[in-house]
C-alpha cells in the first residue's frame, strides 16, 4: 500500500520534473552563452572560456553566418535595478566605467566545427569587442553549433553599489543573405535571420522583448570587494550595446565591403 503522504510527495515530484523540463526545453531553444556568470576579477580568475550556443535555424532554414558582440563601454546604454531588472531605470549622466573598472574583451579559440572564416569585431581603439563568422552551415533542425571563445576578466568599480553587472552582447544568426528591407528585427519566425538583441535600443536590430537577448554576468567579490556601507542591499547593473554601435557593428564586412545585410 501506497502511503498517502509518500503519494502526494511524488505528485509534487513529478509535477517539479516536467516544470524543469519545460522550462530547460525553452532555455535550449535560444541562443545563449555556455557559460554566462564569472566571478569578478581576481588573484584567482582570469578569463573566461565561453560558446555561443546556436540551438536552431530560422524555422527550416539553417544558420550560415554569426554575429557576436559585446557592448562598447564608451558609448553603451547603462541600467540600474535593485530587483533584479522587474523595474529599472537609466541614471543620466552615469556610463559603464562608473561600475566597472575595465570593460570585457574577446579572445577567439580557433575552430572550423560550424563555420570556415571568423573575423574580430573592434571598438575605434582596434579593442576586440566580438566577432563574425561563415562560410559553413548548421542545419535548421536537431543540430546545435557552438562558437568558443574567452572573455577577459572584469572588475567592480569598490566605490559603486553594483552587487552585479550584466553586460547583454548582440547576437544575429544570419540564415539568408537579404537587404535591410526584408529585414525585420521584430518578426520572430523570420526565416532569413534570428536576433538575440536587447530590445527598444533604437537600432534596426532590436529584439521584440527581454526574452530574447543572451547575457554574460560578472558577480561581485563580496569578500574582496564588499559593498560600500551606504549601499544597502546594493544595485543589479546592465550594460547594452547602444543604437549607434549596433548600426556600426551588427553588418558583415569583408575588406571594408558589407556583405550583410545586402545591396537593395
Amino acid at each position: 500500500m501506497i502511503n498517502l503522504k509518500n503519494k502526494n510527495l511524488l505528485t509534487v515530484s513529478i509535477a517539479a520534473t516536467a516544470l524543469l523540463l519545460a522550462s530547460s526545453q525553452s532555455a535550449f531553444a535560444h541562443t545563449r552563452l555556455t557559460e554566462p556568470v564569472s566571478p569578478e576579477s581576481s588573484a584567482a580568475h582570469g578569463t573566461t572560456t565561453t560558446a555561443v550556443n546556436i540551438p536552431h535555424g530560422c524555422g527550416d532554414n539553417p544558420v550560415i553566418g554569426n554575429v557576436f558582440f559585446l557592448p562598447d563601454t564608451n558609448s553603451a546604454t547603462v541600467q540600474t535595478s535593485m530587483n533584479n531588472f522587474e523595474t529599472f531605470e537609466s541614471p543620466e549622466g552615469e556610463n559603464a566605467l562608473n561600475y566597472i573598472v575595465n570593460p570585457p574583451f574577446v579572445r577567439i579559440i580557433k575552430s572550423r566545427d560550424v563555420f570556415e572564416h571568423t573575423e574580430f569585431i573592434s571598438d575605434s581603439l582596434g579593442n576586440p569587442l566580438g566577432f563574425w563568422a561563415g562560410g559553413g552551415e548548421l542545419p535548421a533542425h536537431n543540430w546545435i553549433g557552438q562558437l568558443p571563445f574567452k572573455i577577459t576578466s572584469v572588475a567592480i568599480q569598490p566605490e559603486s553599489c553594483a552587487r552585479k553587472v550584466v553586460f547583454v552582447p548582440a547576437i544575429a544568426n544570419i540564415c539568408k543573405i537579404t537587404p535591410m528591407s526584408e529585414i525585420n528585427s521584430q518578426d520572430p519566425d523570420n526565416p532569413n535571420v534570428d536576433f538575440w538583441t536587447a530590445p527598444d535600443v533604437g537600432s534596426s536590430y532590436d529584439a521584440p522583448s527581454w526574452s530574447y537577448p543572451a547575457t554574460y554576468t560578472v558577480e561581485r567579490d563580496p569578500d574582496n570587494n564588499p559593498l560600500p556601507e551606504n549601499c544597502g542591499g546594493g544595485l543589479d547593473v546592465r550594460i547594452i550595446p547602444s543604437a549607434q554601435q549596433m548600426e556600426r557593428d551588427m553588418p558583415v564586412k569583408i575588406d571594408g565591403a558589407q556583405v550583410w545585410p545586402g545591396e537593395g
